[in-house]
């Protein structure tokens, strides 16, 4: 086997990297102006979920195309999430660095709503890339996705917690090029999700005109066409 031609395992991984890291190069851009993080977060989640397929083709314009069609709902979803999660983050510095000893009950009451927010937020931004809805029913879909998959849900929240660590400690550099590899492994557990409610039947999919349109568990989403 040549390990340097194109097609080798070493040449494929490499490209996947390299396309990781470029995808959370955009994801760092397109959220800079904060308010359209959410909508750069389903851009980042939409590539990568065909990236776990091996269907990620041209990065850039798969990015951007994404970003555009999940601009409102992101904004309209992405402001409240990340409101709840800078008020519990505040919260949780007030009390557990300012507040002292007398305060390890609502610190970590609010710790515990961060990381919840910060889950939710994965569910809903993966549930608006992959699925065609209103944002209050991939908002829905999100919540039931989370409570019926703890132990994804946990490692969920595991790969986010590892992701802010290194971000905390070593600031921009990171998040430059670490969401694009956070993004993909999240995206890997998404995708099993996803795949397991279809082939359990609580999805199903039905051809219709160029794509796959898909039911959600409370009959509203529609499955993106690929």
């Amino acid at each position: 086997m040549n390990f340097f031609s194109l097609n080798s395992p070493l040449a494929r991984g490499i490209n996947k990297l390299v396309m990781m890291l470029y995808a959370g190069i955009l994801w760092f851009v397109c959220s800079i102006p904060i308010v359209t993080s959410g909508a750069a977060t389903a851009a980042l989640y939409e590539v990568m979920l065909k990236a776990v397929k091996n269907q990620e083709g041209y990065v850039g314009s798969s990015f951007f195309k994404a970003f555009r069609a999940n601009l409102k709902q992101g904004i309209q979803l992405g402001v409240p999430l990340l409101l709840a999660e800078i008020v519990f983050a505040v919260n949780v510095f007030y009390y557990g660095v300012l507040g002292g000893e007398g305060f390890r009950v609502q610190t970590v009451v609010f710790i515990i709503l961060f990381l919840l927010a910060l889950t939710v937020s994965s569910y809903t931004y993966a549930v608006m890339a992959k699925f065609e809805n209103t944002a209050a029913g991939h908002f829905r879909m999100a919540a039931v996705l989370l409570l019926r998959n703890p132990g994804w849900s946990a490692a969920i929240l595991v790969i986010q917690v590892l992701t802010l660590f290194l971000t905390w400690f070593f600031v921009y550099f990171p998040a430059l090029f670490i969401m694009g590899i956070s993004g993909y492994m999240q995206a890997a557990v998404f995708e099993h999700i996803f795949r397991n409610l279809i082939d359990r039947g609580m999805i199903a999919e039905t051809e219709r005109n160029e794509g796959i349109i898909a039911q959600d568990l409370s009959k509203e989403n529609k499955e993106k066409a690929v």
